[in-house]
């Protein structure tokens, strides 16, 4: 298989796997209490990643391992970003939680001018405006409308993310494969605890139901689609890579109606056109991005 097929490739099951994530949360948290299914995602997905990590020869002592990096990306990307984003996934469809987290990349263009002083344009902004406008209809007219809370913290769990992104662009010479294993491990440990002690699981969390989208969620929507990610920011300008930005949450619609049985109202419609016509315009002009640890995951 030549390169180009090879990247085609990986762009295209990248985007199917996070497209179809967004669905599996909301079958696992037909079992899963929001914080222990982050949990069990995440014990399972670092367990995983490390196995990869031994393989490539990644596996470092303790006291060689980034421990900063490790705790922030652990809290930010895979602790209060996931815990948000099953929050919402209560209250909202996949699918429109998907279109409400494809705001994202806004939040890494804002923190990313402060933070590692990466330039923004004028479409960036005239994009942000429009994706917040169809997140104003979204929220104020839709089929969502009474959910502010959830629609909320979607923004909350978009926000967390880019922080983790940008902050990791300040580290970008560590390697993601020393940093990614720890982080999801320690994530799921310490939300281990905490689903123990404020949701207390019934043992309805080990059977097949439960189970079988948490390890979907775990191998392939953190472990292979991360690795798959990273394999892209290798080869490909991260601007391009981040147009999955706006092939995800198409997906997870359309998955949510198909699969799911979710509606979308036409106001709802409306609005997702916006987030995702806002974040076209900002991107279609960018030819090189930040190299940040992930797009609009699920």
């Amino acid at each position: 298989m030549s390169p180009r097929l090879k990247i085609i490739g990986a762009y295209a099951l990248m985007c199917a796997i996070w497209g179809t994530t967004w669905l599996g949360i909301k079958f696992g948290l037909a079992t899963l209490p929001p914080i222990t299914g982050v949990a069990a995602r995440f014990l399972l997905a670092g367990l995983f990643m490390y196995s990869v990590a031994l393989v490539l020869g990644k596996i470092v002592p303790l006291r060689a391992m980034p421990w900063k990096l490790i705790v922030v990306l652990s809290a930010t990307l895979f602790g209060l970003n996931y815990v948000l984003t099953y929050f919402s996934e209560t209250g909202l469809s996949s699918g429109l939680v998907a279109v409400l987290f494809g705001t994202l990349p806004f939040f890494m263009f804002g923190l990313g001018h402060f933070m590692v002083d990466e330039k923004t344009t004028a479409n960036t902004w005239i994009g942000a405006v429009l994706a917040f406008g169809g997140v104003a209809v979204i929220s104020l007219a839709g089929n969502a409308s009474g959910s502010i809370w959830y629609i909320l913290a979607t923004i909350g769990a978009a926000l967390s993310s880019a922080f983790a992104n940008v902050y990791a662009k300040r580290h970008s010479d560590v390697d993601p494969m020393v940093v990614l294993p720890p982080s999801m491990l320690l994530a799921g440990v310490v939300l281990a605890v905490a689903g123990l002690l404020y949701e207390r699981p019934s043992a309805a969390i080990f059977t097949i139901h439960a189970l079988l989208p948490v390890l979907y969620l775990a191998i392939f929507g953190s472990g292979i689609a991360f690795f798959l990610n990273l394999w892209l920011l290798q080869r490909l300008d991260a601007g391009i890579v981040g147009l999955s930005a706006l092939i995800i949450p198409v997906i997870a619609v359309f998955v949510g109606i198909a699969f799911g049985g979710e509606q979308f109202g036409a106001r709802d419609l409306i609005g997702a056109a916006l987030v995702m016509g806002g974040v076209w315009f900002a991107l279609r002009r960018r030819s090189r991005q930040p190299e940040l640890i992930c797009p609009v995951e699920g």
